[in-house]
């Protein structure tokens, strides 16, 4: 038994066996003709079939029509839907508009990246300061809380003490230097904020006289550093303000005591953070917030500098 010879074909009609036909087998009898052409078309359909799966059958659009994107008739595969995008949409320079891909973290920490974008989110997320507001001169304000701000870093330093004069033992100490208080501050339920900025203390104009101390700075009602106080005349030297409701507390430093000088007579102490240096004669007043001013004996002291109130957001 054989069986019947096929071709992959397709034939137009299948065979009516008729009344007059004899039975007549092998290859080409007539009896075997219908078998034989529907055979064939299984072959054709088969082969069609698989030509679609592999693609080999497909009439795909070419780059060309890809890219134009004025063909309808012909599909298009993963390649040629790649070529098109990107012959229409570049990745965005500095230079020409396209599309980027979103900066992660880790990307805008490393800053090595020049083809993503940072949204402003990740900008708030990554770099949280993003403003700052420095008062130094002495006085109150008024801080308007910026619109979407709700924290702020805030550092609030007092007044540094004047220096005491004494030209006679035990001689005269500077003046203590100012508190100092840090804090990260919630203001999302305020608009503004009150802010007070502590004035240094005088340094002694007169022999035997002591500085006064410095006032306090704050930030509102929950944030304050107190200032220092001033110099005296009986060698001793206080110690300085302090910091009060801050994350940090703090104080620039004690005064100094007088101290030995190069002959028989004696340097006044220096101010509180070391700014004012000890000294005989010298009344020039510390710049640095919250500096004491140092003690003299033959010269007025001096003042001691202001506070100071920062604000980061």
């Amino acid at each position: 038994m054989a069986d019947l010879p096929e071709s992959q074909e397709w034939a137009l009609g299948v065979y009516q066996l008729e009344t007059s036909d004899p039975v007549l087998g092998g290859p080409d009898g007539v009896s075997n003709q219908q078998a034989k052409q529907l055979a064939n078309r299984t072959g054709w359909l088969k082969k069609k079939i698989e030509s679609f799966l592999d693609g080999s059958g497909i009439n795909f659009a070419s780059q060309q029509e890809a890219e134009k994107g004025v063909e309808t008739n012909k599909p298009m595969n993963a390649f040629r839907v790649f070529q098109a995008i990107g012959a229409k949409v570049v990745q965005a320079t500095t230079s020409t508009s396209g599309i980027a891909r979103i900066a992660t973290s880790t990307m805008v920490r490393a800053g090595t990246d020049n083809r993503s974008i940072v949204t402003p989110k990740m900008l708030a997320t990554m770099f949280p300061f993003r403003g700052r507001q420095v008062y130094n001169v002495t006085g109150i304000y008024t801080w308007e809380v910026p619109s979407g701000v709700t924290k702020v870093w805030v550092e609030v330093i007092g007044a540094g003490g004047g220096g005491a004069r004494l030209a006679t033992l035990p001689g005269p100490s500077g003046g203590a230097g100012g508190g100092i208080a840090r804090k990260l501050y919630d203001v999302s339920d305020k608009t503004s904020v009150t802010v007070t900025v502590g004035a240094g203390g005088i340094g002694a104009l007169v022999d035997g006289g002591a500085g006064t101390a410095g006032g306090t700075s704050s930030f509102g009602t929950a944030i304050a550093a107190t200032g220092g106080d001033g110099g005296l005349t009986n060698a001793f030297g206080k110690h300085g303000g302090v910091g009060y409701g801050g994350d940090e507390n703090h104080t620039i430093g004690a005064a100094g005591h007088p101290i030995a000088g190069p002959t028989s007579t004696f340097l006044g102490g220096a101010g509180g953070g070391g700014t004012s240096p000890p000294s005989w004669k010298d009344d020039v007043r510390p710049v640095t917030p919250g500096h004491g001013g140092g003690g003299r004996g033959g010269s007025a002291a001096p003042n001691g500098a202001d506070g100071q109130v920062t604000i980061q957001w």
